[in-house]
């Protein structure tokens, strides 16, 4: 599938220092941040995938998984697209200070999200809201780069104008091209763009979509309106092989209460034993002894943060990005597991 997608396959990009070339304001409080390596290489990757990047805050390290805005079409360099979080170390980091010329670390683009192969053929929608439409730009982009009369139904929601990310691209390219259908939902409409008022609901989606059982469907967004898609999707017949979702909201892991019963958690290979409480997340634990870790998307999809429990009762909520050898011989993800006993693991490299 990778010779759909890239016009040059070498050199490849494999992970490593990345530069700011260039800083896009998109919103007041959105900015993307286009990244170059420190030496000619290619990037290597799919439409809807994401890179996980490391920066260094008052000298502890801490990882991040962000969508990458841009496409392999634009194969000397890639695009993040980051929205500023209230209280969100990372975004808040890089929006405040990253800048033009500066370096971070990063891993090699991965995930599962992405357009499956002669996609450029099929029917696709695309659900949006918020930050999620940076994996949808990406394969928005390719799509239409590669099929002019590229199907696609694109249906986006956010608080304001002002807050529309590609709020400009989106118009000229609904503009530009017949077969790419654009809907914006807009709780706060103040300006001047075609929109409609309100929240995406299950019902608008089904006067939006009567029959979608011919499409590709991709979602992406924040926890409440995955939970509204998804709800809305399961009423629908639809086939669940063409459904697509990625969230990059933290995993929602049950609270160890204040009087929970203590356990132990050992990793033997870094000689690190630490108290973990009934119900806590291991990545929680590991991050505050300072382990080798890499909790990036903190919700159980990048699989950055592989453990393997060796002894002990753990409880799962996400086993999305492992195989089932994988589940089999007890590898975990520690950003959505909970202790439930002593446990002793090994991270997974």
């Amino acid at each position: 599938m990778n010779a759909v997608f890239l016009a040059k396959q070498h050199p490849l990009w494999q992970g490593g220092a990345l530069h700011c070339k260039k800083r896009i304001e998109e919103t007041i409080d959105c900015t993307s941040f286009v990244l170059t390596a420190d030496h000619p290489t290619r990037f290597a990757f799919l439409p809807g995938q994401f890179i996980t990047i490391g920066v260094e805050i008052d000298g502890k390290k801490h990882y991040r998984a962000y969508s990458i805005s841009s496409t392999p079409l634009e194969d000397d360099f890639l695009t993040i697209t980051v929205k500023r979080v209230a209280g969100g170390l990372i975004s808040n980091y890089l929006i405040d200070h990253f800048r033009t010329g500066e370096s971070l670390d990063a891993l090699a683009p991965a995930g599962e999200f992405h357009l499956p192969q002669n996609a450029e053929k099929m029917k696709h929608v695309m659900l949006s809201a918020g930050s999620g439409i940076t994996p949808m730009m990406s394969m928005a982009r390719w799509l239409l780069a590669h099929n002019l009369d590229a199907d696609i139904h694109f249906i986006h929601s956010a608080r304001s104008e002002q807050e529309l990310i590609f709020r400009d691209e989106l118009l000229l390219i609904a503009q530009q091209y017949p077969t790419f259908k654009l809907d914006l939902f807009l709780t706060k409409p103040e300006g001047s763009v075609p929109c409609h008022t309100g929240r995406l609901t299950p019902e608008r989606l089904t006067a939006l979509l009567p029959d979608a059982t011919d499409s590709d469907i991709y979602l992406c967004g924040h926890q409440e309106y995955m939970d509204m898609a998804e709800g809305w999707h399961k009423t629908q017949s639809l086939p669940l092989e063409r459904f697509h979702k990625e969230s990059f909201t933290p995993a929602e892991l049950p609270h160890a209460n204040p009087g929970a019963e203590m356990f132990t958690l050992s990793v033997p290979a870094f000689d690190k034993t630490a108290q973990i409480a009934d119900g806590q997340s291991l990545l929680e634990i590991m991050e505050a002894e300072s382990l080798p870790i890499i909790g990036a998307c903190r919700s159980g999809i990048c699989g950055s943060c592989k453990c393997k429990v060796i002894e002990g009762k753990v409880e799962q909520l996400s086993t999305e990005t492992l195989t089932q050898d994988e589940i089999d011989s007890g590898v975990v993800l520690a950003c959505s597991t909970v202790a439930r006993g002593s446990l002793k693991v090994e991270i997974v490299f």
